[in-house]
């Protein structure tokens, strides 16, 4: 399922005269960036089943249903594979590179320990000496193509080993099975191999790297998926997100966590702003923006714009509102960013965020 809706408001000020609210087709100038809007991403309520992309120089949001691919497969200079986080996805390597050898006898174990619920779960049974190992089965949660759970592909045929991936849960909490998985170099990108477990036979998939696109998705079902925006085309997404939560000094385990931001972090900066008695979000300017510390971390913004009710706390379920934020997209343009909602004013329902943002720099005026 894709959506994709337009929203156009607040005025622009100054030489350029006032717009008020409009349809995309009545603008004097369809080049210029929104100056404005406030948006309400469809995440699909309390169960989040969808990706909602946000791109604030159109005002717009496309709607993504999150358990709709499996793999992205990076389009830039390194031969990276990333997990769909969004849907508590892990994956692990084993000493294998042929993949019709492999049966569910090579992955005896791995049941009992590469699952979300049960890495959580073992924290509180007897000490599991491989909770050491969890994390490295998760991407790392700031994006960074160099720090993927899949090994880099190797142009050497025989070095790409075959991955075991638990594909996690759908939104309604069913689980999307295993799959054995091998990807080697193509001369366009790369050749997915992949097979059920106990399969003796594989499907290939032959996926170009496409420029226009961070990474290219891919459905074990489906093949690649075409409904994703262009890089250019959007600034943050609204998802869950398997992030990692710190054990101790040494160890961290991946958890899935809803009401997360991911930036685009190929094209867009963030800065973390908070509020004092001299700087709101009313009251920000462009003069403020060269004492900030931009940040192109994926999870900049993560979960930081809100609180979640916990027991024997004081903290309300809802945004914080002594922050926002301050974004720069790939045009250059300066946004300030800040979140309104997290739960349904009538029924206190998650999954209902909502989030306003001004324009605040626009290189060519």
């Amino acid at each position: 399922m894709i959506q994709k809706k337009v929203i156009y408001c607040i005025a622009l000020m100054g030489l350029m005269g006032i717009w008020g609210c409009s349809n995309e087709d009545d603008l004097p100038f369809t080049a210029l960036p929104a100056v404005g809007a406030i948006i309400d991403p469809n995440v699909g309520g309390v169960s989040q089943p969808n990706q909602v992309f946000i791109d604030l120089s159109e005002a717009s949001q496309t709607v993504l249903e999150r358990n709709g691919w499996d793999l992205g497969f990076y389009s830039g200079d390194q031969s990276r594979v990333v997990l769909n986080s969004a849907l508590g996805a892990l994956v692990r390597p084993i000493a294998q590179n042929d993949l019709n050898l492999v049966t569910a006898a090579d992955t005896m174990g791995f049941a009992s320990q590469m699952d979300i619920d049960v890495i959580f779960s073992a924290l509180f049974g007897p000490p599991a000496p491989w909770l050491t190992s969890a994390s490295s089965w998760a991407d790392d949660p700031s994006g960074d193509p160099s720090k993927t759970a899949f090994a880099e592909v190797s142009p050497v045929l025989e070095n790409n080993q075959v991955h075991i991936i638990n594909r996690g849960k759908n939104p309604d909490g069913t689980q999307r099975g295993w799959m054995k998985v091998r990807v080697v170099k193509s001369s366009s990108g790369y050749t997915l191999q992949y097979a059920d477990i106990n399969a003796t036979s594989f499907q290939e998939l032959e996926i170009p790297k496409n420029d226009n696109f961070n990474v290219v998705p891919v459905s074990f079902e489906s093949g690649i998926v075409s409904s994703f925006p262009e890089k250019k085309d959007w600034d943050f997404k609204f998802t869950v997100f398997t992030d990692l939560l710190p054990i101790n000094n040494t160890v961290s385990i991946p958890y899935t966590i809803r009401d997360y931001v991911l930036i685009n972090s190929h094209e867009v900066e963030v800065a973390r702003v908070a509020v004092t008695a001299e700087i709101t979000y009313d009251s920000f300017d462009v003069g403020t923006i060269g004492s900030l510390d931009f940040s192109s971390n994926a999870n900049v913004i993560g979960t930081s714009w809100r609180n979640i009710a916990q027991p024997n706390s004081d903290l309300a379920t809802g945004v914080k509102d002594d922050i926002f934020y301050v974004l720069k997209d790939a045009a250059e343009n300066y946004y300030k960013v800040q979140f309104t909602r997290l739960v349904d004013a009538q029924t206190g329902e998650r999954g209902n965020p909502q989030l306003q943002f001004k324009l605040v720099v626009q290189p060519s005026l």
